[in-house]
C-alpha cells in the first residue's frame, strides 16, 4: 500500500536564548527525515499585563517608565532571536520564526492546534528553562504531540519502541509519530501486562495496535514485559536492549495528582536522559 507523505509542520517554541540553535538544528534534521518544515515561535509576556497602573501620578510616571523599559528589552530579545534564526537558515525556506505577545502557554497552545509535532529540548521537559511551564500546558492541557530528542535524528530510522496499554494516551502518540515510525527500520510494540487497568483488558490488546500499524504499511513485532516488575524500568531496559533510537508513548495515563504520588511511567521518562528520543501525547 503507497502512503502519500504530507509535509509536516515542526512546531519549536524558543526560549529566545543561544541555546536555541542546538534545538533547531535537530528540528532542521528532522524536517529532512520527515520533509517538514519548521517553525520557530517566540512568544512574550506583554510588558502592560506584568504592571499595576495607579492613579496616583508618581507611580504612574514609574510605571510607564518601567513599561517602556521592559518594550525596548522585549524588542531587542526579538532582534536577536532574528539574528539567530536567519542565520541558522541561511536562505533555506522550511525555516520560518514568528513572534506572538500575550500569555505564552495560551497563544502556544492555539499555535500548536494544526502542527504535527512540537518539539522541546531535554532541560525544559525536566523543568529547567524559562519556557518549561509551556511544555506542560501543551502536554496537558492542548494534548500536543511532543517531541524530545535525546539521541541523533539519525538513530530514528533505526529501531522505534512503542509502549502500549490501550489507553487513549498511547493511541494518540502512536498516531503522532506515524511519519517517525514509517522512517524505523524496526518497530516493536512493548507491553508490561500487570500494568494493565482490569477494565476493557481485552482493548489493550497489542494485536490491535499491530493490526491497525499494519494498514499503515508498518510492520510491527510484539514483545511482552515481565508483568512482576516495574513497568518504568522495564521500558526502559527494552530501550537499551533493542538500541531503540525512538519510544512511543502516552503521557499520564493516570491522574496527574496519583502519578505524582506514586511516581508514574511518565515521570520516570521524563526525568531520565538515558533514554531514547520520546514522542508523548496525553
Amino acid at each position: 500500500m503507497t502512503h502519500i507523505e504530507l509535509m509536516a509542520e515542526i512546531l519549536v517554541p524558543l526560549r529566545g536564548d543561544e541555546t536555541d540553535v542546538a534545538l533547531l538544528q535537530q528540528s532542521l534534521a528532522l524536517a529532512d527525515l520527515v520533509n517538514g518544515k519548521v517553525a520557530s515561535v517566540y512568544a512574550q509576556m506583554d510588558p502592560t499585563e506584568l504592571m499595576a497602573w495607579s492613579a496616583d501620578g508618581a507611580f504612574a510616571t514609574t510605571s510607564a517608565t518601567l513599561i517602556q523599559s521592559a518594550r525596548d528589552g522585549n524588542e531587542q530579545a526579538w532582534t536577536d532571536v532574528q539574528t539567530r534564526v536567519e542565520a541558522l537558515a541561511g536562505g533555506r525556506a522550511g525555516l520560518t520564526v514568528e513572534r506572538l505577545v500575550g500569555l505564552q502557554d495560551r497563544l502556544l497552545a492555539r499555535r500548536a492546534a494544526l502542527s504535527d509535532i512540537v518539539i522541546f529540548a531535554c532541560e525544559t521537559v525536566r523543568g529547567k528553562t524559562n519556557i518549561s511551564p509551556v511544555f506542560e500546558a501543551l502536554l496537558m492541557d492542548a494534548h500536543a504531540p511532543i517531541f524530545i530528542p535525546r539521541t541523533p535524528i539519525s538513530m530514528l530510522t533505526g529501531t522505534a519502541l512503542i509502549a502500549w496499554d490501550g489507553s487513549v494516551e498511547a493511541g494518540r502518540a502512536a498516531k503522532a509519530a506515524l511519519p517517525l515510525l514509517r522512517k524505523a527500520s524496526k518497530v516493536i510494540i512493548i507491553q508490561s501486562v500487570g500494568a494493565l487497568e482490569d477494565e476493557g483488558k481485552d482493548l489493550s490488546d497489542p494485536a490491535r495496535l499491530q493490526d491497525w500499524l499494519g494498514r499503515q504499511g508498518i510492520v510491527a513485532h510484539i514483545e511482552l514485559m515481565d508483568a512482576s516488575k516495574d513497568a518504568a524500568s522495564e521500558i526502559l531496559k527494552a530501550c537499551t536492549t533493542h538500541g531503540a533510537g525512538l519510544l512511543v508513548a502516552g503521557a499520564y495515563g493516570h491522574s496527574r495528582a496519583r502519578e505524582f504520588v506514586f511516581g508514574g511511567v511518565t515521570r520516570t521518562l521524563l526525568k531520565t536522559i538515558t533514554t531514547p528520543s520520546l514522542m508523548l501525547c496525553h
